[in-house]
């Protein structure tokens, strides 16, 4: 017997404190992703069921790491001389017996890991030295970015939630140690854990008994409710959960939108103002719509709403669809309590858009908008490039008429659009280095909740990333801070120079002197569909085709004279028109180009704005607006009001908003007018003797 002992201490070679933080655990998750592909690609196992088999084995891992103390054998490992079938039956027991047993409310008791032999040797012996409590502060997120992060977003419009984003939304908000908590697309669990930590680190710092701390910490924990459509990911956001805190979270798995379906557990703990606060990252995107009605009936933002008496009002008819994200932020303001806050992530567009404004209206009528940051474009990268920034918000019955509105840019979220981390560097170019050695990350998120409390008012005189703005100094329900600091800020100090008229877009229009369409809009192009490319040598005008005011008649898109005969008369092309990209790639939106005698004979795409000027008294002519549309804080303003939705950058019709900065001396718009036409004109004659010179060349 004695002998038996001493030979199994023998093969349990590895010790909990032998375990080793790993530096990049998603590395290792991608090796082994790429052995299942490999061996797997010829059976019938889909993502989602190896995905369920990864968090079975992780399961393990963890529940290893977190009963074991540090001198204690792991269980997770490959012992000596062991053969895969010995490790297989091993760690699927070790699953039976410490991890179904345990957490049955959790795991299906059919539940078992179906992995062959080969496969489970292969991800303990990836996994055995790594300590996965250690290595990363989300494990689950790391390995569902690489298992399964594609499924949702191509299913769902979900993506992962970066940690930073999700510290400073809790650093934010300063959940207390009795608030009821609930995240309503709860997915793995990211907020709900940062929260636990959060609220755990408060827990212990108050000096409480070591028993009181250990209840307090249980209450915490059973605080946290959570909701996700995704089966998986809500039995692992509850496992993990339990795991990690020896609490029971209540986590379920319903359609968080529609609550009259929910099962009766769950609509016995998710009722209408419960809760303190609510943090989230719904899904969101138009690929997605709800278009339930007996969902949408439910909610006031899925009703068509009108502007009537600059107000909104809010119409009987139901929208045949609706983004979920639209719902999402009415949902969580239903299960707020008075005085509840909200954090939610929301695509960049709804901050600005025209069409999204009765939003604004409805938020403002219910409560408090508390902050908006606007984050970089790559936070979300490598997975989605979709462009977010966070609302905070307070449910309250009586909202002030006015209040500070805290504003941010974050610019450096840590990482590029493929995710390798950023460095801060010094001038020289090497990477700065913290008081303790360690590299520092180039993320503007880390103390951001700090200087948000320090932030001064906006100040046009002033270069501020964060500020604050009181709701009255809102221009047209535009919450983006970009819009503050590189538009208001010129518009503010142009208006005390007397030296210019500010005449926007939509006054422009009001005055006739440019002209639109009877629906209000400008015109702009269409689509002949490229089946029609290639048929003839007219001009297919797309949104790459401007360069230095001039359009691109060699353009590689071409059709046939009788295509052009078709969109003649609607197009209208005519000398002295203003092309301007409204949408596409970021970087074109607001090109010009001017169409002179040569150009007159094309179709335009319809991502591009065609500008007339009509005769009016105040002579702005083509060549003055030409002008006027390429001065750098109109560019800017372009910019500004620039949304991206999915891969598409637009300004649409929130060009009617954009101002133009009109000398107020007639004469000097004369001058002006008369230089570019100069300028015009002379490009137009060396582009005359090229063509000359060509067709010469052919004789």
């Amino acid at each position: 017997m004695q002998e038996i002992k001493k030979k199994n201490r023998a093969e349990k070679t590895l010790l909990k404190k032998d375990l080793k933080a790993c530096s990049n655990l998603k590395t290792v998750f991608n090796e082994i992703n790429q052995h299942l592909y490999g061996k797997l690609k010829h059976t019938d196992t889909d993502t989602r069921t190896r995905s369920k088999e990864i968090i079975n084995l992780l399961s393990c891992k963890l529940i290893d790491e977190v009963s074991k103390k540090p001198e204690e054998h792991v269980d997770f490992c490959l012992r000596k001389g062991e053969e895969q079938e010995s490790v297989a039956r091993r760690i699927k027991t070790f699953f039976k017996n410490q991890v179904k047993k345990k957490y049955s409310e959790v795991i299906n008791e059919n539940e078992q890991i179906t992995l062959n032999d080969e496969l489970i040797f292969l991800i303990v012996k990836e996994l055995q030295g790594y300590s996965l409590l250690n290595s990363s502060t989300d494990v689950l997120k790391d390995a569902f970015e690489v298992f399964v992060g594609k499924i949702l977003k191509d299913e769902r419009g979900q993506f992962f939630t970066p940690s930073n984003v999700i510290k400073f939304m809790v650093s934010y908000l300063k959940p207390e140690l009795n608030s009821k908590i609930l995240d309503p697309a709860c997915g793995h669990g990211g907020f709900l854990l940062e929260i636990k930590e959060y609220l755990w680190e408060k827990c212990k710092k108050q000096g409480i008994s070591h028993d009181n701390e250990q209840e307090m910490k249980k209450k915490i924990v059973s605080n946290l409710y959570g909701i996700d459509k995704d089966l998986l990911l809500a039995r692992t956001c509850k496992l993990y959960l339990e795991i990690l805190s020896g609490g029971s979270a209540k986590i379920f798995c319903e359609d968080s939108l529609d609550p009259i379906s929910y099962y009766k557990e769950a609509k016995n703990y998710i009722k209408n103002e419960e809760f303190d606060l609510i943090l989230t990252n719904p899904p969101f995107g138009k690929t997605i719509p709800i278009d339930d009605q007996k969902i949408l009936c439910n909610y006031e933002l899925a009703h068509s709403w009108i502007n009537k008496n600059n107000g909104w009002e809010k119409q009987g008819t139901l929208s045949k669809k609706q983004p979920p994200q639209i719902l999402f932020i009415e949902r969580s303001i239903q299960l707020l309590k008075e005085g509840g806050k909200l954090g939610i992530i929301l695509p960049e567009g709804l901050f600005g858009n025209p069409t999204d404004r009765y939003i604004w209206h409805f938020l403002k009528k219910n409560g408090k908008i508390l902050g908006i940051i606007s984050l970089d474009q790559n936070t979300f990268q490598p997975y989605t490039c979709n462009k977010a920034s966070i609302l905070f918000y307070q449910k309250m019955k009586h909202p002030p008429s006015d209040y500070d509105i805290d504003f941010a840019i974050v610019e450096n979220v840590g990482h590029d659009k493929d995710g390798k981390i950023l460095y801060q560097l010094n001038k020289n170019g090497t990477v700065k280095i913290n008081s303790s050695g360690t590299p520092m990350i180039n993320d503007d998120l880390i103390d951001l909740h700090e200087k948000i409390e320090k932030a001064e008012p906006f100040n046009v005189d002033k270069q501020q990333k964060i500020f604050k703005l009181k709701l009255s100094q809102i221009k047209n329900d535009i919450f983006i801070p970009n819009y503050y600091i590189s538009v208001e800020k010129t518009l503010q100090s142009l208006k005390k120079n007397q030296n210019f008229l500010l005449l926007s877009f939509k006054e422009l229009v009001e005055k006739k002197i440019i002209y639109t369409r009877k629906n209000g809009y400008l015109p702009r192009g269409d689509e002949i569909g490229s089946k029609l490319y290639g048929l003839g040598d007219v001009p297919f005008i797309r949104t790459s085709d401007f360069f230095n005011w001039e359009i691109n008649l060699k353009s590689n898109k071409k059709t046939s004279e009788e295509v052009y005969n078709l969109y003649k008369e609607k197009q209208n092309i005519e000398v002295g028109d203003i092309l301007l990209v409204k949408d596409g790639s970021a970087n074109l939106i607001g090109n010009t180009a001017f169409v002179t005698e040569l150009d007159t004979k094309i179709i335009i795409q319809s991502h591009i704005y065609q500008i007339k000027v009509l005769k009016n008294n105040m002579k702005i002519d083509p060549y003055l607006l030409l002008y006027l549309l390429n001065l750098d804080v109109v560019q800017k303003q372009f910019q500004a009001i620039t949304f991206i939705q999915g891969t598409i950058a637009t300004i649409g019709n929130r060009i009617m908003e954009v101002i133009l900065p009109v000398p107020s001396d007639p004469k000097k718009r004369e001058e002006i007018s008369g230089q570019v036409k100069k300028i015009i004109d002379t490009k137009t004659k060396l582009r005359k003797k090229l063509l000359k010179l060509s067709l010469e060349g052919l004789l």
